[in-house]
């Protein structure tokens, strides 16, 4: 039986890019046409397979890094459009350098351009619709730690 770790070691892979950072951009299967979209929704033990189900687990992410913040203290910080990150954090690295200390020192949100799934009600009644996805540019708020 595969485990976590034998599936993650054989799937996954780490480049890093810079000493002071990390980009992780995950890849699910899943996630990646209509179809597996839809069996993905109904894995989650939901009858209909609705967008509205991808919001809830968005919103599970968003308040999971915010739990984080608050248990850790640890400063959320919202860019503004066209400010420099580097910039905003380099302030937060070197004050965390000078305390002495170590692991997040700040979480960045900023809206940015991806592309996501977008759902739309095709057919179906009112007590069961049916949904088309489609992938679309949207601007959801990536979170920097």
């Amino acid at each position: 039986m595969a485990t976590i770790a034998s599936l993650l070691r054989e799937r996954v892979s780490l480049q890093v890019n810079s000493v002071d950072r990390i980009f992780l951009a995950g890849y699910v299967p899943k996630l990646q046409s209509e179809g597996l979209l839809v069996r993905f929704l109904l894995d989650r033990g939901v009858p209909i397979p609705s967008p509205a189900v991808l919001g809830k687990i968005s919103q599970g992410y968003v308040r999971a890094i915010e739990r984080f913040a608050a248990k850790h203290k640890i400063p959320v910080v919202h860019f503004k459009r066209g400010e420099s990150k580097e910039e905003v954090a380099r302030g937060y690295m070197q004050a965390a350098e000078r305390e002495g200390r170590f692991g997040v020192v700040m979480i960045g949100v900023a809206q940015e351009k991806a592309s996501a799934w977008r759902g739309f009600v095709n057919g179906g009644t009112a007590a069961h619709p049916h949904f088309s996805y489609r992938r679309m540019s949207v601007f959801p708020n990536h979170y920097y730690l």
